[in-house]
């Protein structure tokens, strides 16, 4: 079967999105409880790299093609800017309070120095302007760092995914979201940005002028370079065909493209077309699927701590085990994320969406 999606077919009830975004998000846990144990992801000799990689560049990937339909329909940007801060703010800012009073349990220092302490402040507040610190004070559950969990290592990717929503919003408010701007300027411009960076005399060169800088040089040649491609793949969703014929080619390629210096190009296209194959063309064999609760951004924020507990209470786990014990223990906190937390907040946002914001439409 071969399907161009519709704009009937975006409509909720007509795809799996929601269970991709799942999928992707519990992905994360399985490298997670490898690496945090010592042990190498086994995925990466399927993939070429850790699945959480293949998982985050599919919620990148995702978020550019839903985002680019979020300016379509709100009025303004100031209404997309608001759905935004609705989406992500609320639940993490919970998160952060309920992680805390959490790990007040495994502290070592005295409550007040725990609750005054540094690292604990830090990871509350600093966290809501985008500058995650990911310890608590006194928490320790082995190496590296000292002995000191790292509490929430995942949040790295908050910031880079809202730069992704400035970055798309400036597109829209210069009338560079149509079809051909795009096409013609922004989406070249990334493209080659990407490639270039990943040619090793280029990266050398790149190295040596901008030192440390260099690691957020390779975040945006990734991260930004995934969300366009979600971004074109929502432009160009009429032409590109979905099949399960075309997701096995795209891996394909991926496969025998391992080592080349632009392998992580291929494999960042690869995955945006097997996210696509799976929201799209797993609707008609699997209908109700779009009825489960959208848990994917509460799992993403506590399945860390979750599996820090895990680490403190039984240190000796076994790492695959430590997977799925955190992907069931994180399902209440998700669940109560979204059904008391998230949901409120969008259902809030709505209500707030009389306002008069600056009106910019989509270019």
């Amino acid at each position: 079967m071969v399907l161009n999606v519709t704009d009937e077919l975006l409509r909720a009830d007509r795809n799996n999105l929601t269970m991709v975004r799942l999928l992707l998000a519990s992905a994360v846990i399985y490298t997670h409880a490898m690496e945090l144990l010592g042990h190498v992801d086994e995925t990466a000799a399927i993939f070429g790299i850790p699945v959480a990689w293949v998982a985050v560049n599919g919620f990148f990937s995702l978020s550019g093609f839903l985002m680019v339909r979020s300016l379509e329909r709100n009025s303004s940007i100031g209404q997309f800017a608001l759905s935004r801060f609705f989406r992500i703010w609320p639940g993490m800012f919970a998160m952060c309070g309920i992680v805390a009073v959490c790990f007040a349990a495994f502290t070592t220092v005295p409550i007040a120095d725990y609750v005054f302490g540094r690292e604990t402040l830090s990871y509350v507040f600093r966290t809501q302007i985008l500058s995650p610190s990911y310890f608590l004070t006194g928490v320790y559950c082995g190496e590296p760092w000292g002995g000191l969990c790292v509490i929430n290592g995942s949040l790295w990717t908050i910031r880079w995914e809202v730069s992704c929503y400035v970055l798309i919003a400036l597109l829209s408010a210069t009338g560079m979201l149509s079809r051909r701007r795009f096409t013609l300027f922004v989406l070249p411009a990334i493209l080659l940005y990407a490639l270039i960076f990943a040619y090793p005399p280029a990266q050398s060169w790149l190295a040596a002028k901008f030192g440390s800088h260099l690691y957020f040089l390779d975040r945006a040649a990734r991260l930004w370079t995934a969300f366009a491609l979600g971004a074109g793949a929502y432009l160009y969703r009429d032409r590109i065909p979905l099949s399960w014929a075309g997701a096995a080619l795209a891996f394909t390629v991926a496969y025998v493209t391992r080592g080349l210096f632009f392998e992580d190009f291929v494999r960042a296209v690869a995955v945006c077309y097997w996210v696509l194959c799976l929201g799209f063309l797993t609707a008609k064999t699997f209908p109700n699927l779009h009825r489960i609760p959208d848990y994917s951004y509460g799992i993403y924020i506590y399945s860390m701590p979750v599996t820090d507990v895990f680490r403190i209470l039984t240190p000796q786990i076994e790492p695959h085990l430590l997977a799925i014990v955190a992907l069931v223990a994180v399902l209440p906190f998700a669940a109560f994320s979204w059904h008391c937390i998230e949901k409120p907040a969008q259902a809030l946002r709505k209500s707030l969406h009389g306002l008069r914001l600056p009106q910019r439409q989509f270019g």
